[in-house]
């Protein structure tokens, strides 16, 4: 059976969403662990885990297809803190939903949950910053591998590339700059 055009841009932009969806992942595996480690029982600490990796890798899946579909350019900050202020101390709340249900055993908003997510919202540029870097560095071993069947990698990659050569031609120019100055100097 074959794919509709619909199917197959859902499936590549799942696909390029591996390595985004990963870092929420790769999140609540730290929490479960850590809840286990804290001496909660096995159940609690998966359930504390996945309370904080599904929503994670939601949003950061929805980040990949923003990125994949052009809306934000790749390898800039300021795009991922916006996103993150909203997406991070929501996934929190989730989070902190999913672990007092699993503790009291009846779901439940934080104390001041309007607090509770501005002080997250607070955090959540330090983990922009770790997302970022998560998912550049999963992300440069896994586009590569699906560049010839999915045009999401071939964007992004392309844009890092763009990057990477902007990057060394300012950097380049900059040394040129040096070099001329400290001759104008020694001269």
């Amino acid at each position: 059976m074959a794919l509709s055009m619909d199917g197959l841009k859902a499936r590549q932009l799942a696909e390029f969403s591996v390595p985004a969806a990963s870092v929420g992942v790769a999140a609540g595996l730290v929490a479960g662990g850590l809840a286990a480690f804290v001496g909660r029982p096995i159940g609690e600490a998966l359930l504390t885990g996945l309370g904080l990796a599904i929503p994670l890798a939601l949003f950061g899946a929805g980040y990949a297809v923003l990125l994949a579909l052009g809306k934000i350019p790749a390898g800039v900050f300021a795009p991922a803190a916006v996103y993150w202020v909203i997406g991070f101390p929501l996934s929190l709340l989730v989070h902190s939903v999913v672990t007092e249900w699993t503790v009291a055993g009846t779901p439940g908003l934080p104390a001041e949950p309007l607090k509770f997510l501005a002080f997250r919202a607070l955090l959540s540029m330090g983990f922009a910053i770790g997302f970022i870097w998560m998912h550049e560095q999963l992300g440069r071993h896994w586009w590569p591998r699906i560049l010839e069947h999915n045009p999401y990698s071939l964007r992004v990659v392309k844009q890092y590339v763009e990057l990477a050569d902007s990057l060394a031609e300012r950097k380049a120019a900059t040394d040129r700059h040096r070099t001329k100055k400290r001759r104008e100097r020694t001269a």
